[in-house]
């Protein structure tokens, strides 16, 4: 193994993965392309200390609303108001579709979608994806709340987002506000959703880590830190560009990265 593999890789898959994972740009799709660029493997453990890392920033960042909902639901089993436990019961609803969609389309996407052209071609949809989030309340399906309906297409949206090149954050952000949720809600809404797919995700691999061993623990250890930090702080800067009505704004650079990608997969 290089010292580029060994160590620069590490603290580069970090930021694009603290990057990515929450701006409406597919992390997965920005991996594919990594991959194409500079042939990358660092292995399974690393891979879900990154997500965990990830797992971390979206805790972090809503602790406040997490915890609220949590002391919520426990006060409600007591009361007649169910705001919280119809709100997490919701969010429920989204996961299964998504969970649905994910087991059903994964091998598909595994075996025929992750190459350079299709992510290209994907990005650019996602571009559009993002481009019609300036038609806020479109469909009018909330008066600005979760609800059954919203969380239904919520969970669809997020299904779509197995697709390397549509990002997860986009498609549900975006749908968030075609049907009419307050924006200062979409990004809070879009983030708690991923919470249990991320565990999922984490869960799902678990029988992987039973043969791995921790090599370069310090490396692995700060390149965790470094995708905590950056997924925190693009948390931070996404919130404020939904807040200004920029979110579309992520489209132009979709669209070039898409190009790039299609051109030189069909050159090279």
């Amino acid at each position: 193994m290089d010292f580029f593999s060994e160590y620069i890789t590490p603290f580069l898959l970090a930021v694009l993965q603290g990057v990515t994972e929450f701006l409406p740009v597919s992390s997965s799709g920005h991996l594919v392309l990594l991959n194409a660029a500079f042939p990358v493997d660092a292995g399974i453990l690393f891979d879900l200390v990154l997500h965990l890392a990830t797992l971390v920033s979206i805790v972090l960042f809503y602790r406040r609303d997490i915890a609220s909902i949590c002391v919520g639901c426990v006060r409600e089993f007591r009361t007649p108001e169910k705001t919280n436990l119809k709100f997490v019961g919701y969010l429920m609803v989204a996961t299964v579709l998504t969970g649905g969609i994910g087991l059903f389309l994964n091998d598909y996407v595994e075996t025929h979608l992750r190459n350079v052209v299709v992510v290209g071609c994907l990005l650019i949809v996602n571009a559009g994806i993002l481009w019609a989030s300036r038609k806020r309340g479109l469909f009018g399906l909330s008066t600005g709340a979760l609800n059954l309906k919203t969380a239904v297409v919520l969970g669809l949206a997020q299904g779509v987002a197995v697709l390397p090149g549509i990002s997860r954050s986009g498609s549900t952000i975006t749908a968030a506000l075609l049907m009419g949720i307050e924006p200062g809600s979409c990004a809070r809404i879009s983030f708690l959703l991923s919470i249990p797919v991320i565990l999922g995700a984490l869960v799902l691999h678990i029988p992987d880590m039973a043969n791995l061993t921790v090599q370069h623990g310090a490396i692995v250890v700060a390149a965790a830190l470094l995708a905590a930090a950056v997924g925190y702080f693009s948390l931070l800067f996404l919130d404020r560009i939904l807040k200004k009505a920029n979110f579309h704004h992520f489209a132009p650079y979709c669209v070039g990265v898409g190009l790039l990608a299609i051109v030189l997969g069909l050159v090279f």
